[in-house]
């Protein structure tokens, strides 16, 4: 009889030791885990927060990065001009428009002017572009190189020398150049051009 009660005492402590066992063991780990989990969370929020300034930070540098050639100025008829200065490759300057006066030379007598138009690769006039020209073969007296102006025009005049050839249906062809100031004949953003000038 004594055995079985000392039996049955023994087995009751044995269970509330148990129990109270796993309590202090749930409520040990129950309280890192739940701080770990707040750790995790405030983490991610402060990560958030700090990308949103930034992406907006980006976004204002971009639109405000200006635009187009140094020197920029609207002609009356719309058109931008700009200094040959502000002309760097990969852009090149363009001869686009060559006329002569008078249009078909029939006297050697009187002057033979050339005029040059001179823009670049982007559409832009171009004034203070140095434009250079002279017949081929040398027919004529050969004139000093010439300036654009703000339009990007530029007239050089020459006079025919006594071998000028004035026959019917016969043309005398000149060579043009234009380049920026301190440039490389050969090189840089300079450009040529053949042009001819009938005669009679």
């Amino acid at each position: 009889m004594k055995h079985r009660l000392f039996r049955t005492l023994a087995a009751a402590c044995g269970l509330a030791l148990l129990a109270a066992l796993g309590y202090f063991a749930s409520a040990g780990f129950a309280g890192p885990l739940s701080v770990l989990a707040d750790t995790t969370s405030s983490t991610d929020s402060t990560s958030t927060s700090t990308s949103t300034p930034t992406t907006t930070t980006t976004t204002a540098t971009t639109t405000t990065t200006p635009g187009g050639p140094e020197g920029q100025i609207r002609l009356s008829n719309g058109k931008i001009s700009i200094p040959a200065t502000s002309v760097v490759l990969p852009a090149r300057l363009v001869i686009d428009g060559v006329h002569f006066t008078p249009g078909v030379v029939t006297s050697r007598r009187g002057p033979l002017s050339v005029r040059v138009h001179v823009s670049e690769t982007r559409g832009f006039w171009v004034r203070g572009a140095m434009v250079f020209a002279r017949s081929t073969p040398l027919v004529t007296s050969t004139p000093p190189k010439q300036i654009t102006n703000q339009s990007g025009y530029a007239t050089l005049t020459t006079f025919p020398r006594a071998t000028f050839p004035l026959e019917r249906g016969y043309h005398v062809q000149f060579f043009l150049r234009t380049r920026k100031d301190g440039d490389s004949l050969l090189a840089g953003v300079s450009s040529r051009r053949l042009a001819q000038v009938a005669t009679r």
